[in-house]
C-alpha cells in the first residue's frame, strides 16, 4: 500500500513542477540556512575547547573612569499678579555639561591591587593581545599573533594540548621566557607536521628574544583573538614600563572563573559593589569609576550591538535572533499552506472520482499528507546537501579567518523534524476538507 501511495505522490509531484519547485525550494533554504547560522553560533559559543567552562565565566574587558561636569543655570518663573506679568529670576537649577572620561582595558596594578579576593571566584586571568611579530625564515615572512598572560589562563581556558602544557604562576613570577605554540605557528617556524613532541624544548626567535617551546596546542576555532593566537607568553616578558604603570588604564582584560556556574550572577553583583569603593589614583581629574561584568553570551552580544551594557545587548540580540528564526520558520509554512491549497482544489474532480469508485475519506486524506511527507524528505536531501556545499566553499575559502564551521546533524535532525510537522500540519487541513467534500460538488463544481 505504502508503495503505492510513494508511486502516486512521486507522479504527482512530478505533474505540477513548478510548484513541486516552489515547496522544494523554501524547505531546502530554510534548512541549508539554519544549518549556516547553527554551525557558526556552535563554533563561536559552543562547549568546544577551550572554552569548557565558559558557563562560569564572568568578563571585564574595560574599565572606565570619569568625571561628571554641571553648570548653574537659572530658571525664570512668571505669574500673573493683579494683571501684571511679574518674573522671578532667583531660582536655578543644575544640568549635566560634559564628562572628561578615560576608557580602555586595565592596567597591571588594577587588577593586582583590586581585583583579588573577588567574593565567590575561583580563580581569575589577566591576558592582552599585545602585538603581532614578524619573523624571516628562508625568506619567508611569517607573523604570529600572541597572547600575553598568567598562569592562571590554562587553567581556565581548557586548551587541547598537543605537546606539553602550559606555564604557571611560577615561572610568570620568574620571567620565564617559555612560549606556546599554536600548531599552525609549529608547523610552519619547525616545519614539523605530525610529531609536536619533536618542539618541545626548542627555541624560537621573537622580537630578538630567544623563547624556550614548552607546549603546542590545537589553534581555537572561534573568533576570538586572546584565544586565537599563535604564541602565547608569560606577561612579564612584556616591557617594564607596560607593567609599572601608576595609572588604573592599561592593554589588560580580566576573565574571572566564578565557583559554579549559580554563582556567575554573584560574582557580577561583587564586581558592581567594588567600582563604587574603589579609590582612584587622581580625584581632581576622574572621580567615578564604572565597569559592566558580563557573562559569556552578553560579551559576545556586546561586540555586535554596542549597546549601553553588555545585558542590554544581550537581551535585544536574543529577541532578534528568536524573532528572525520564527520568521524563518513561517514563512515557508505559509507558502506550503497556500501551494497545498492551491494544488489540491485543483484535484478536487480526481478526488470526487475517487470517492465515487470507493475511496474513503481516510484514504484520500493519508494521500494528501503522504505527499507532503515525501515532499519534504526529498527538501530534506537537498538542503543536507546544499548546507553540506556551502559549508565547505566557506571553510575552503578562509572567509572567517581560520574559523571552521562543522555540520551539527543534531540540530539537523531537529530541524527536519520541525519541517516535517510543519509540511503535514500545511497539508492537514486542506486535505481534510477536500476529503468530507460531496462526490458530486467536488465532480461537478471542482472546487472545495
Amino acid at each position: 500500500m505504502l508503495k503505492n501511495y510513494f508511486t502516486l505522490a512521486i507522479k504527482v509531484l512530478g505533474r505540477r513542477k513548478f510548484f513541486t519547485f516552489i515547496s522544494l525550494f523554501g524547505i531546502s533554504f530554510t534548512l541549508m540556512i539554519l544549518m549556516l547560522i547553527t554551525a557558526f553560533f556552535q563554533t563561536e559559543l559552543g562547549g568546544d575547547a577551550p572554552l569548557g567552562k565558559k558557563d562560569q565565566l564572568v568578563y571585564l574587558d574595560y574599565i572606565e573612569t570619569f568625571k561628571q561636569y554641571q553648570d548653574t543655570i537659572p530658571e525664570v518663573d512668571s505669574t500673573m499678579m493683579d494683571g501684571v506679568m511679574r518674573y522671578d529670576t532667583t531660582g536655578f537649577k543644575y544640568e549635566d555639561s560634559g564628562r572628561s572620561m578615560s576608557r580602555g582595558p586595565g592596567s597591571i596594578k588594577f587588577w593586582t591591587t583590586h581585583m583579588e579576593d573577588v567574593p565567590f571566584v575561583k580563580t581569575r586571568t589577566i591576558y592582552t593581545a599585545y602585538q603581532s611579530f614578524d619573523i624571516f625564515i628562508n625568506s619567508n615572512k611569517l607573523t604570529f599573533s600572541s597572547t600575553f598572560t598568567d598562569g592562571n589562563f590554562f587553567d581556565i581556558y581548557n586548551f587541547k594540548f598537543l605537546a606539553g602544557g602550559g606555564f604557571g604562576n611560577q615561572q610568570v613570577e620568574n620571567q620565564a621566557q617559555v612560549v606556546i605554540l599554536s600548531k599552525e605557528a609549529c608547523k610552519a617556524y619547525f616545519a614539523i607536521d605530525r610529531d609536536f613532541d619533536a618542539a618541545i624544548g626548542k627555541e624560537i626567535t621573537l622580537d630578538r628574544k630567544n623563547y624556550e617551546v614548552i607546549g603546542v596546542i590545537n589553534r581555537v576555532n572561534n573568533s576570538f583573538s586572546f584565544l586565537k593566537s599563535d604564541v602565547f607568553i608569560p606577561y612579564t616578558n612584556l616591557p617594564a614600563e607596560t607593567l609599572n604603570k601608576e595609572r588604573f588604564n592599561g592593554l589588560f582584560s580580566c576573565t574571572f572563573m566564578a565557583e559554579s556556574s549559580s554563582k556567575v550572577r554573584n560574582v557580577k553583583e561583587e564586581l558592581t559593589k567594588r567600582s563604587k569603593v574603589i579609590p582612584l589614583p587622581n580625584p581632581e581629574r576622574h572621580d567615578q569609576l564604572e565597569y559592566y561584568p558580563a557573562t559569556f553570551g552578553e560579551r559576545y552580544a556586546w561586540t555586535i550591538m554596542r549597546m549601553e551594557t553588555p545585558a542590554e545587548s544581550y537581551k535585544y540580540a536574543l529577541g532578534a535572533l528568536i524573532f528572525l528564526l520564527t520568521l524563518f520558520f513561517m514563512l515557508p509554512t505559509l507558502n506550503l499552506i497556500n501551494l497545498n491549497i492551491s494544488r489540491i482544489m485543483e484535484r478536487s474532480s480526481e478526488i470526487g472520482v475517487r470517492k465515487a469508485f470507493g475511496a474513503h475519506s481516510g484514504n484520500i486524506l493519508f494521500q494528501f499528507v503522504f505527499e507532503n511527507i515525501v515532499l519534504t524528505f526529498i527538501g530534506g536531501i537537498i538542503g543536507f546537501v546544499l548546507a553540506m556545499l556551502l559549508l565547505n566553499a566557506i571553510n575552503g575559502s578562509n572567509f572567517l579567518n581560520g574559523t571552521i564551521l562543522s555540520f551539527n546533524y543534531k540540530v539537523f535532525i531537529y530541524s527536519f523534524l520541525i519541517c516535517l510537522g510543519f509540511g503535514v500540519l500545511s497539508g492537514f487541513l486542506p486535505a481534510w476538507r477536500m476529503s468530507r467534500v460531496h462526490i458530486v460538488n467536488a465532480i461537478k463544481n471542482n472546487q472545495l
